[in-house]
């Protein structure tokens, strides 16, 4: 360690008489990098806590390393923000938003937007790791041992403990009251890793027109499930504990799944089977990034107009909106590498299998098809994609209404008038059926049947 490149105890003490609280001097490292300003007065630097990186910010009142050590390297932390309640928490490049309480882990490149109320009174538990790509919007939850990578988690929802779900999408609930909120009970992996190395399984549970409006009925998924993505579960969907679940899931109760593969000694994982499925299901995917980011660049972006701390969290929940979609493409890009390997072995080995087919269509249609998309959903960094029309005027209106009225994201949300949350949804929903246009579904067909 290069004892100079941190504040001596002295200049640690410039940082006290600022208002900065920092109990014992001598067990805190802050680098010089870090602006003199990037700590905030009544912020709480406990023993052992770390602070690097030019992009390091503190809120006033945020409190570092209260049960462990806390280790901030390029990472932004708001107002009554705690860091460490129940032991060490490292962040990486990671936003933990104002009054975000994070018990004991890590996060690299993650976003938590942070506590619009009261309940529940913490955001992770013992042993998290929240990875590239993960946002947790405000009051969303997890509780012992979670790893989540590439998930987004709208308002409220919560993981029980023992859970790794990556590459999907939480929505759902009408509050943080039990009962009221999106579940995924404790045992619950979400498999998104396929044999043949690829990860086009990103799943959805409910959808982004509406869970931005907070009134669609919870989904429930019991605890010790297998979800194999990719998955799409609708509002009210229901899973009983210790089942087995895939593709389409239904509102209310949904049986456990009954197939069984029978033994194959020829399988070759390298020889993907009919892959319609899996591109009907990331146009989708797709689809619904695209409509969280309108939401976030076109509305969430207005209700923390005003407030600099609110409109860096929203910014940077957007990064994390923009990563999902990248990732979306890279994995779509690495199928079609797989795909052109199956399609080779298949005109080798097995001459006029009815699988060579629908490779070829994907393989054929995926560049011009991917540049399309790119334009529908990603665009560019400042202006986004095309397929991003600017919100109705009646939603735009209700927003500045219920802002008039109401102070945080979620209250402005739940205080929009119906007529303005119906222009919202056809909005929404209008983005997302740009990328799973019909002209862009049927480029891959289904497989021929003999």
């Amino acid at each position: 360690m290069d004892l100079h490149a941190y504040l001596t105890p002295a200049e640690l003490e410039a940082l006290t008489q600022r208002g900065v609280i920092i109990p014992c001097p001598q067990q805190v490292a802050v680098g010089r990098e870090v602006p003199p300003d990037g700590i905030s007065p009544g912020a709480v630097l406990y023993p052992g806590c770390r602070i690097t990186g030019s992009q390091s910010r503190v809120g006033a009142g945020a409190r570092l390393g209260p049960g462990g050590a806390a280790v901030i390297e390029n990472s932004w932390v708001g107002a009554q923000a705690v860091i460490g309640s129940l032991g060490p928490v490292t962040l990486q490049g990671a936003t933990a938003g104002p009054g975000t309480v994070l018990g004991c882990g890590s996060a690299q490149q993650a976003v938590f937007l942070g506590k619009d109320g009261p309940h529940p009174d913490f955001t992770t538990g013992y042993g998290f790791r929240a990875r590239k790509g993960s946002l947790y919007e405000e009051d969303a939850n997890s509780a012992q041992h979670t790893d989540t990578k590439m998930a987004i988690l709208f308002p409220w929802v919560t993981l029980g403990s023992n859970i790794n779900f990556c590459d999907g999408f939480l929505a759902g609930g009408t509050g943080p009251g039990l009962g009221e909120f999106t579940e995924v009970g404790s045992g619950t992996i979400h498999f998104n890793f396929t044999v043949r190395g690829d990860k086009a399984t990103h799943s959805f549970f409910g959808d982004v027109a509406g869970g931005v409006f907070l009134d669609q009925p919870r989904i429930f998924v019991g605890g010790n499930a297998s979800l194999l993505g990719p998955l799409q579960a609708p509002y009210g969907a229901i899973t009983p504990a210790g089942g087995r679940f895939g593709k389409i899931l239904r509102p209310g109760l949904n049986p456990p799944l009954k197939e069984s593969l029978p033994a194959e000694d020829s399988f070759d994982p390298e020889v993907y089977g009919d892959v319609k499925r899996i591109w009907t299901c990331q146009l989708l995917g797709l689809g619904q990034l695209a409509a969280l980011e309108g939401w976030y660049r076109h509305i969430r972006s207005k209700t923390a107009a005003g407030d600099p701390e609110k409109s860096v969290v929203v910014q940077k929940g957007l990064t994390m909106v923009r990563l999902n979609l990248e990732e979306r493409f890279l994995q779509l890009d690495g199928m079609a590498h797989r795909l052109e390997r199956s399609l080779n072995k298949l005109e080798r080995q097995s001459p006029g299998d009815k699988r060579a087919a629908q490779h070829k269509a994907w393989l054929d249609h995926w560049p011009q098809a991917r540049e399309e998309l790119t334009a529908l959903t990603l665009g560019t960094p400042q202006g986004g994609g095309t397929a991003l029309t600017p919100p109705p005027a009646v939603l735009v209106q209700g927003m500045e209404q219920s802002m008039g009225r109401h102070a945080t994201h979620l209250r402005i949300v739940r205080g929009l008038s119906p007529d303005a949350v119906q222009a919202g949804r056809d909005w929404l929903k209008h983005i997302a059926a740009q990328a799973a246009a019909p002209r862009l579904e049927q480029r891959v067909p289904p497989l021929a049947q003999n």
